[in-house]
């Protein structure tokens, strides 16, 4: 299961990615800790200086989408240096180190694009997502929350901290993000970069993944995801069939034949 990195729609930005652990050699931004750092002096960017910024960043871009990430990676540090006052950048520049595993870059890119702008909220939901991938549960929930009380109105964010709450076995909780997300988005959870970043969960929190996106889909009438998501929880080990005929999700979808050929081959392969 993964959640999402949030790239500005409004900034040109790139679709969410998948994100993994790793170690690179730490950039100076990284070399004073959080809670330490002085205030972020703005310095003056000549006009020519700022247009430079924008082209290197549009050719980022491109290579990006290409996945040619280091290339992406040396256009955006190019259009850091040429204009260091830009947090739609630095977001950029952290999702990129992300993608190439350089977790503590990622970590320095997103802090300076908040401390460029601390009401942008995106780099806090991908703050929370580098915490989250590397197993800090608690400052990932603070991250995520913090960029969902700035921007409530994007579903990603919604859908990052309901699967947090879901590793955290607050099931309750991660069903209300997730439907709070999708009345943003319906198709959020059905987008495979839906939810981007990479978790190490357990088989058991898998299971219940699966078991509860299919009761979300099911109360939507969405037959076709919540059988698929059923499916998942069964190969994953769920058993309690008995929880699905009680579950009051699934009754929109109970006289769906998919839904009703699986429930009997369920039946079957959960038998003593």
């Amino acid at each position: 299961m993964t959640t999402t990195l949030g790239w500005d729609p409004a900034r040109r930005e790139v679709p969410r990615i998948r994100l993994v652990i790793a170690v690179f050699p730490v950039l100076l931004a990284a070399i004073v800790p959080v809670g330490c750092r002085p205030p972020v002096v703005r310095l003056p960017v000549p006009a020519e200086k700022i247009l430079s910024a924008n082209e290197a960043s549009r050719d980022a871009d491109i290579a990006f989408a290409r996945r040619d990430f280091y290339a992406a990676l040396i256009k955006y540090l190019e259009a850091t240096r040429s204009n260091p006052n830009s947090e739609y950048i630095y977001n950029k520049l952290g999702i990129t180190y992300s993608q190439l595993q350089y977790y503590p870059e990622a970590t320095s890119a997103f802090e300076r694009a908040i401390e460029l702008n601390p009401k942008y909220a995106y780099p806090y939901n991908n703050l929370g997502s580098v915490y989250f991938a590397t197993s800090d549960r608690n400052k990932a929930e603070k991250f995520f929350k913090k960029a969902v009380s700035l921007n409530p109105n994007v579903a990603s964010f919604h859908v990052n901290l309901g699967t947090l709450y879901f590793e955290r076995k607050k099931m309750d909780k991660g069903m209300e993000e997730w439907r709070k997300g999708m009345a943003l988005d319906a198709a959020i959870l059905g987008k495979t970069e839906g939810i981007s970043l990479v978790a190490a969960g357990s088989k058991r929190s898998s299971t219940d993944k699966s078991y509860f996106m299919a009761r979300l889909f099911a109360s939507m009438g969405d037959a076709e995801r919540a059988v698929d998501n059923l499916q998942q929880a069964l190969n994953a080990g769920f058993t309690n069939i008995d929880a699905i005929k009680k579950e009051p999700d699934f009754d929109p979808i109970r006289e769906n034949q998919k839904f009703q050929s699986f429930m009997r081959s369920a039946a079957l392969l959960t038998r003593p």
